[in-house]
């Protein structure tokens, strides 16, 4: 469980570095987001791309869960992964110094497909925060996987 401010910082740090990555790429910086539609834009050609960002960040280096945390309720309301309009999600894992990329499309697909174990003890505390655990390892011929 963590504290909504901190996690509010850490995230948006994480958005920031995503950012910095997919403008090496040659992305230009369109906007960002404070609702639960999608956290960036960026253009690719002339093209806008949206964007859900979270970022896994874990006070001891060792305590790495393997998995994509995937949000899909907070507070009793529908949240995440049921409420983004983003064309991609994207999971930074700080402590690895990895992204990891899938189409938002691809990634329900997933969930659908496969039963993935559920967790109510994420979040700020009080949150009653459920999301998707999703093995990466076994996983990661679905995602882009960038090493910075």
């Amino acid at each position: 469980m963590g504290n909504f401010r901190d996690d509010l910082k850490r995230g948006e740090e994480g958005e920031l570095i995503v950012r910095t990555y997919l403008e090496s790429l040659g992305g230009i910086y369109h906007s960002d987001n404070k609702n639960n539609t999608h956290d960036l834009i960026m253009s690719f050609k002339e093209k806008l791309i949206s964007y859900e960002i979270k970022t896994d960040y874990y006070v001891n280096k060792d305590r790495d869960s393997n998995n994509i945390f995937v949000e899909f309720e907070c507070r009793g309301k529908a949240s995440g992964i049921d409420v983004s309009k983003a064309k991609w999600f994207a999971t930074y894992f700080f402590n690895l110094g990895e992204i990891w990329f899938i189409e938002v499309d691809k990634l329900k697909a997933l969930i659908e497909e496969y039963t993935f174990k559920t967790t109510t003890l994420s979040g700020d505390n009080d949150s009653n925060t459920k999301g998707y655990l999703i093995p990466r390892f076994l996983f990661v011929e679905h995602f882009l996987v960038k090493y910075l």
